[in-house]
C-alpha cells in the first residue's frame, strides 16, 4: 500500500467539513478514489456523473499531471497526490444594481 493524499476544494466543504486534504492508502488510483468516497460519499455526487466519470466541471491532477481518470487501475507509488479543482463561474454583484429604486 502507498500513502495517497487528496486535496479537495474549498468549494465542496459543506460536503466534507474544514479538513480539504485526506490521508489514505492505497494501491492504485481508483482504490484510493473509492476509499475516499467511503469516507466522504457526499462528494460523489459532486466529482463524479451517474456513469462514474469525473464531471465536466471538475478537474483532477496526480502527481500535478493533469487527469481525467481513466485508468484507475493506474499503480502508484508512494507519496502520491490527487488534486481536485472544479470550476467556477459567474461574478460579483454590483450593489448598485441590487438597490431598489426609491
Amino acid at each position: 500500500m502507498a500513502r495517497l493524499t487528496v486535496t479537495l476544494p474549498r468549494l465542496l466543504e459543506p460536503a466534507i467539513g474544514p479538513t480539504r486534504k485526506v490521508e489514505l492508502e492505497a494501491q492504485s488510483v481508483g482504490e484510493g478514489i473509492e476509499r475516499l468516497l467511503q469516507l466522504h460519499p457526499n462528494l460523489r455526487v459532486h466529482l463524479f456523473d451517474e456513469q462514474g466519470a469525473l464531471r465536466q466541471h471538475v478537474t483532477c491532477f496526480i502527481d500535478g499531471s493533469q487527469s481525467r481518470l481513466t485508468d484507475r487501475q493506474a499503480h502508484i507509488t508512494e507519496p502520491t497526490e490527487i488534486t481536485f479543482l472544479q470550476a467556477v463561474s459567474g461574478g460579483s454583484v454590483n450593489p448598485r444594481q441590487s438597490e431598489h429604486p426609491s
